[in-house]
């Protein structure tokens, strides 16, 4: 179970360091303190499955402003002038984060873009699921009801990490 695994495993979780477009780095312990809810979705800026996962991060960052919303750029290899074209060809303002060497989503056995994970802004982890169960997860976060953990699989294309790489380009 997710929420077990992030249960054991929050310090080292927290502990990560992503880096922004601009090359600051900054730790997920910082970014969940902020003092507002914090929601990353995992995200590929040529993943096929990430184009609905664009188009709703940025709806539910429009219809709950007090929530930092930012993508979560996991696939091994992106560069930030590889995703910041990207993001200018699609005029998209879409925060993005990378995860370096894939740290955080190995700790958590994240496999799949667009699975999303929200804190609240006591910096607890309340939503560790799929796409389809964010919006859903959003509102009754807003609105201080207990949030639902989802029921469907999650769903997306594979992420590739440095060792698949190794493997298929040895010789």
């Amino acid at each position: 179970m997710k929420w077990l695994l992030w249960l054991l495993l929050s310090g080292a979780v927290t502990a990560q360091t992503l880096v922004e477009l601009d090359g600051r780095q900054v730790s997920l312990d910082e970014l969940r303190r902020a003092g507002k809810p914090l929601v990353l979705m995992t995200w590929c800026s040529h993943c096929a499955c990430c184009r609905s996962g664009e188009k709703t991060l940025l709806e539910l960052a429009r219809r709950y402003p007090e929530m930092e919303m930012r993508a979560l750029d996991a696939q091994f290899g992106d560069d930030a002038k590889q995703v910041q074209g990207y993001l200018q060809r699609q005029k998209l303002r879409l925060p993005v984060l990378f995860d370096p060497r894939g740290g955080l989503c190995r700790l958590l056995g994240i496999r799949t873009s667009t699975t999303a994970l929200v804190w609240d802004t006591r910096g607890e982890m309340r939503y560790f699921g799929n796409l389809a169960g964010l919006p859903g997860a959003l509102k009754q976060l807003h609105s201080g009801q207990a949030v639902v953990p989802p029921s469907t699989p999650q769903q997306g294309c594979p992420i590739l990490f440095l060792e698949h790489l190794d493997k298929r380009d040895r010789p």
